[in-house]
């Protein structure tokens, strides 16, 4: 194995050994992404689009779940999902925000490096490596993208920029 594969690999073994400390179960294998996705405590619905989507809006409501606390209200709370600017298959673009809403629903507070590493973990277990993802309510970025693998989205007020990167071996002197 030449040295590039095995730093891979390296941080492959990391990757998941960060996931399972901080109790995030592993991505469910792949499969076909319906048109209505029903998740914990969430029901997204996400409209079909045609390409490339800019600007896209989808609203989620969410059912507080106050049982635990003894408080059985059942009132629903809207939490706006706006697709800001997209180059990617509208079928993983579902899927990012999918995993996005279960990841912030499982959270009591959000943990941006938590939800940045589930939907990374996801996206580079899924679809191959070299995914980046970054999470928060105030940040700017200039980035290079693969084609076909660019989203900017947001959930509530937290905004997610995920893309991917080509990935080269590198070349070591001999």
């Amino acid at each position: 194995m030449d040295r590039a594969s095995e730093e891979l690999e390296r941080r492959s073994r990391y990757l998941s050994s960060l996931v399972r400390r901080t109790k995030l179960a592993d991505p469910p294998e792949p499969e076909p992404e319906p048109e209505r996705v029903v998740v914990p405590k969430l029901m997204l619905a996400v409209e079909p689009s045609g390409g490339e989507c800019k600007g896209g809006k989808v609203e989620a409501k969410e059912k507080e779940a106050n049982a635990a606390k003894g408080e059985g209200n059942g009132e629903e709370r809207k939490v706006a999902v706006r697709v800001r600017a997209a180059d990617m298959p509208p079928a993983l673009q579902r899927r990012a925000i999918r995993i996005a809403m279960e990841a912030s629903a499982a959270m009591p507070r959000l943990d941006s490096k938590r939800l940045a590493l589930a939907l990374k973990k996801d996206f580079d277990t899924t679809y191959g490596p070299a995914w980046h993802c970054i999470v928060g309510t105030s940040f700017g970025s200039y980035v290079t993208h693969s084609m076909g693998g660019f989203l900017y989205f947001s959930v509530g007020k937290v905004y997610i920029l995920l893309f991917r990167t080509a990935v080269e071996p590198l070349s070591y002197p001999r």
